[in-house]
This record gives C-alpha cells, structure tokens and sequence, in this order.
C-alpha cells in the first residue's frame, strides 16, 4: 500500500464507523487480526471484532482521523483519532497492515469531555 492507499483506508474506515457500516469496517481486517487497546479489550479474529463494533449501545457513532504518518517500505502507519460512541476518546493507534488489510491495531487512547479542536487550544 502506498501513503495514498493508507489515507483512503482510515477514510473508509471512519465514513464506515460513522455511518454503523460495521462490516464494511470489518472487512478491512484481516481474519487473524490483533485488535487491543492492551488495557481494557483485546481481539484475536475479525469475527470477535465485528461483535465488539456492533455492541455501540444504540448510540450515534462518530470518527475523525486527524493525521498520520504511514511508512511505505515496512507497511506500518500511526494515526490521531477522536472517535464518540458510548464517550469521547482522544488517541492515537500504530497499524500495521497484510496486504491490504489491517492484521495489528494497537490503540492508545484516553476518554475526555472535549472535542479535539478544544484540547489543541488548551495545551
């Protein structure tokens, strides 16, 4: 993939979060995908994973990439999120794809009460 092909994947994958296109979403994962936050929830397939996007509580769902930075040779990219669901999460996630699918997504992220613009104007 290259840094363009990176770019349209976190478009499609936040148009999809956005819009409860959970399949869509699932299927830019691998089959064997790891998929943690590595303190709250770990997956292991894309199976185990398209039940844990389904389970949204019935709320609206929100997504923005904000930036990133994909490094073409070793096939690993890092973007800043701030996705709104059940709360409001700040973060940043390391991707590391097979192909053209997502096979590591290692999510660091923090809940906050501000949108994303607010936080860059209080540092």
């Amino acid at each position: 993939m290259d840094r363009e092909g990176f770019a349209d994947m976190l478009h499609r994958l936040a148009s999809g979060w956005s819009s409860k296109q959970y399949d869509d979403v699932a299927a830019i994962f691998t089959k064997n995908v790891v998929y943690t936050d590595l303190i709250n929830y770990s997956f292991r397939d894309r199976t185990s994973l398209l039940e844990f996007f389904r389970d949204d509580g019935g709320h609206e769902q929100e997504c923005n990439f904000h930036r990133h930075i994909f490094d073409v040779e070793r096939q690993i990219g890092v973007a800043e999120y701030t996705y709104t669901g059940h709360f409001t999460y700040h973060g940043t996630v390391w991707i590391e794809l097979n192909g053209d699918k997502i096979f590591v997504w290692r999510e660091y992220q923090y809940r906050a009460d501000t949108s994303h613009s607010e936080n860059l104007e209080n540092r």
